[in-house]
């Protein structure tokens, strides 16, 4: 089986500097010879110029450029967005830096009218084959606002959902903070983010958060088939989905890929230690209540890198279970404390991931940080599993 390969590219944020054209081609004039390159995923600086250079060096080979596009965060850089509401009232912030996750709230018409906007006015005239949309979820616990970050929205137009599938916002409450053997009393993990708890206010309060994603989505997805774009999503990892709003089956109808982010080794958003760790720390879990949630995970914490295993079962049963094809998330570029990634860990992880019935790979996040070592080991890797 030949798997097939995206590679993605950050061009810079929306109000950062973008990179140049030609560091973008003296990359991929490095790469594309030696992988099955079906597409680049690429963005999202708003230089025009870039991606028409870049969109025009990559029809001459045949090669797909989508534009990497987040939706529900970073776009607020652009237009005045209504932002999300915890729990206790209070907005959601982010970190302010190039990539802020400052979310909005995705119940919200003029929000996504905005968005689309955004897209219309600064991307609609480049030849774009697709577009890559990121951030289609609410902010996880690693967001920086304690239990608000997963604990939201609330803003008039939210509530207005609850009341309607007639959610008791105390009971949500005792929920959150009641002490149980688990984090958030959960009681099991079917795999593909399908959790069990004690509460039905929980469950209750997280199925709405993501209807709301999927019929967001929906729309926003509607404005890029009727313009004949192909469209890819980026998703978690499915254990941490369910906390986002991501409805991994019922997404799966709606795009043409997945890119799970299935980062063993980032410590930032998305990489699966920082989201595990993250998620332990914002619900207070103790030692037994950490042990517990391990258990029935069936993963173990003392692996370094994040547990292969579990991962790997993550996977099988994402791809099992997908209406769309999946192609692995692995990160490649490396960043001092943020993704220390080595030749060991890409062929590790490239060799494992290739028995989980996906598509293909998506070498990400940035391959302008991949050092020469982590591409040729890639490469290396795809090639031996290919034959």
């Amino acid at each position: 089986m030949v798997y097939e390969v995206i590679l993605q590219i950050f061009s810079g944020g929306f109000l950062g500097n973008a990179v140049s054209f030609r560091a973008v081609e003296e990359k991929l004039v490095s790469v594309l010879p030696r992988l099955p390159v079906r597409r680049v995923i690429m963005g999202w600086a708003t230089d025009r110029e870039l991606y028409e250079k870049t969109a025009e060096f990559l029809a001459k080979r045949n090669i797909e450029l989508y534009l990497w596009f987040p939706a529900f965060s970073e776009t607020g850089a652009l237009r005045d967005l209504d932002e999300l509401i915890d729990y206790q009232g209070l907005r959601i912030t982010g970190s302010h830096r190039e990539e802020d996750f400052l979310f909005c709230c995705p119940n919200n018409n003029k929000n996504i009218e905005k968005i689309l906007d955004i897209f219309e006015r600064e991307f609609a005239s480049i030849k774009f084959n697709g577009v890559f949309l990121d951030k289609i979820r609410y902010p996880s616990f690693a967001n920086g606002n304690g239990l608000g970050s997963v604990f939201s929205c609330f803003c008039p137009n939210c509530l207005a959902a609850y009341e309607k599938e007639n959610l008791n916002i105390d009971k949500l409450k005792d929920a959150v903070y009641r002490p149980r053997p688990a984090p958030l009393g959960i009681t099991a993990y079917r795999g593909n983010g399908e959790y069990v708890f004690e509460d039905p206010a929980l469950i209750t309060f997280l199925s709405i958060k993501a209807g709301i994603i999927s019929e967001s989505l929906k729309r926003i997805c509607q404005y890029f088939r009727e313009r004949n774009y192909g469209i890819g999503f980026d998703v978690f990892a499915p254990f941490i989905t369910p906390f986002v709003g991501q409805d991994l089956k019922a997404l799966s109808g709606l795009c043409d890929f997945f890119k799970p982010m299935m980062y063993r080794i980032t410590q930032a958003p998305a990489g699966l230690p920082f989201e595990t760790e993250a998620l332990l720390k914002q619900t207070n879990a103790g030692t037994l209540q950490r042990q517990r949630f391990f258990d029935l995970l069936n993963l173990n914490p003392e692996k370094e890198p994040f547990d292969l295993d579990f991962a790997v079962t993550e996977l099988q049963n994402m791809t099992t279970l997908s209406a769309c094809p999946v192609y692995a998330g692995v990160e490649i570029n490396q960043s001092e404390k943020i993704a220390e990634t080595d030749p060991g860990y890409i062929e590790e992880t490239i060799e494992a991931y290739s028995k989980t019935g996906i598509r293909g790979f998506a070498l990400s996040w940035n391959l302008l940080e991949a050092p020469e070592e982590n591409i040729a080991t890639a490469v290396k890797v795809i090639e031996r599993i290919g034959k």
